[in-house]
């Protein structure tokens, strides 16, 4: 019978992830200060407000601070993974990972990202997702990936079909906010199709 892992015994987490223009990191104390300076800039707490709870809640450094400290907290009492996204090599924030467990006997985690509005379109978002993607299932030892995103996201969900998530639900209008509605998409992705897309992957980069 194969061993399901739980919070209890994955050990050790790496709490800073590396990719070719990125760094992820465990939220720490000291990122108060380039939290709080990521939401005053490029009108991003509006842009936000829908996709992060803390655009709307870290408005004074001291917010930023308990925000933080509980994000770190979250992170050593494996309630949840979140992580800030850093430009290298300047080192600047612009966005964040979160990695929610659903279910630790499965196990699977949802997975959720978002943007500084200065830095959409580039292909970031898509490169913290795979690094993350990694991360859940290497370290996590996960078996399957979700991703729930707005209807309305079309950013949002298109990348998730690019990085091999599969749809499986559409609730249609299941959201009302300020008279306006809209649905939530639902997709999956598995062990096993993440490892058939790595390899397929590589054996297209040896071709080339």
């Amino acid at each position: 019978m194969t061993s399901i892992p739980n919070k209890d015994r994955l050990g050790n987490l790496p709490e800073v992830l590396e990719s070719k223009r990125l760094l992820l990191k465990k939220y720490q104390i000291g990122d108060e200060h380039a939290m709080l300076g990521l939401f005053e800039r490029n009108f991003n707490r509006q842009f936000l407000k829908e996709h992060a709870d803390e655009a709307s809640a870290v408005k004074t450094i001291e917010d930023a601070n308990k925000w933080v400290t509980k994000l770190a907290t979250n992170w050593d009492e494996r309630k949840r993974f979140v992580m800030t996204i850093w430009l290298k090599p300047e080192e600047i924030l612009i966005g964040q990972i979160w990695i929610e467990p659903e279910k630790w006997e499965v196990p699977s985690f949802q997975l959720g990202w978002y943007l500084d509005k200065g830095y959409i379109m580039m292909g970031f978002a898509t490169e913290a997702a795979r690094r993350s993607m990694e991360f859940i299932f290497n370290d996590l030892q996960a078996h399957r990936i979700t991703v729930i995103t707005r209807d309305t996201n079309i950013r949002s969900y298109k990348l998730a079909e690019r990085l091999g998530f599969k749809k499986e639900g559409h609730f249609r209008e299941c959201c009302i906010e300020d008279g306006n509605r809209w649905g939530l998409m639902y997709y999956g992705l598995l062990r096993s199709e993440f490892e058939e897309k790595i390899k397929k992957e590589k054996e297209e980069e040896s071709i080339e």
